[in-house]
């Protein structure tokens, strides 16, 4: 069982991190983040496996947002990384039904998993995508784990989707600009 201290220790800056990049160094570390996650995010989309999509989409998520957060001084545990993706995804309607459907999808065979699979692999990649703008943007207006307000970033969700899908018919690997 965690203790206080270890609760507290798991939240606070992690400021050496942080301290070693410059803010155009930083943002631009972030950015190569989101689009290897999201990217990531698109491959994981294709697994065949109903439900096992959806788990690791959520492990790639974590880790960008720990990634991010890491590079503006805070850790962030599972837990609450977990909370604040479920509050944030939880307020847009369409992706809390479009997410499971696509992945039952795959239990249909033929049509059925070909529309599941690209159907998930380019929510996912555009859903990650959109997270890690979102977190990019908080933390580079000063923002900190703990005062997240995900009520606001659940209503920019459904526009950094929508430039998420765009980013990703240029960079991911078969769209028509590979490169940053």
């Amino acid at each position: 069982m965690k203790t206080t201290d270890e609760t507290i220790t798991a939240e606070e800056p992690a400021v050496e991190q942080a301290a070693e990049l410059t803010p155009a160094e930083r943002q631009n570390e972030a950015l190569h983040s989101i689009k290897n996650h999201a990217i990531t995010a698109m491959g994981i989309g294709i697994l065949p496996v109903p439900g096992l999509d959806l788990i690791a989409l959520t492990g790639v998520q974590l880790s960008l947002l720990r990634k991010i957060g890491g590079l503006y001084g805070f850790t962030l545990s599972d837990e609450r990384g977990k909370k604040l993706l479920a509050s944030i995804l939880s307020g847009y309607l369409p992706l809390v039904i479009a997410g499971p459907v696509s992945s039952i999808l795959k239990f249909i065979p033929g049509v059925g998993i070909a529309a599941g699979v690209l159907a998930q692999s380019t929510l996912a990649g555009a859903v990650t995508y959109a997270v890690g703008k979102l977190f990019l943007q908080h933390f580079e207006s000063g923002g900190t784990v703990l005062d997240v307000d995900t009520k606001e970033m659940g209503q920019k969700l459904k526009q950094q989707i929508q430039e998420g899908k765009e980013f990703l018919k240029k960079h991911a690997p078969g769209g028509k600009k590979d490169a940053v």
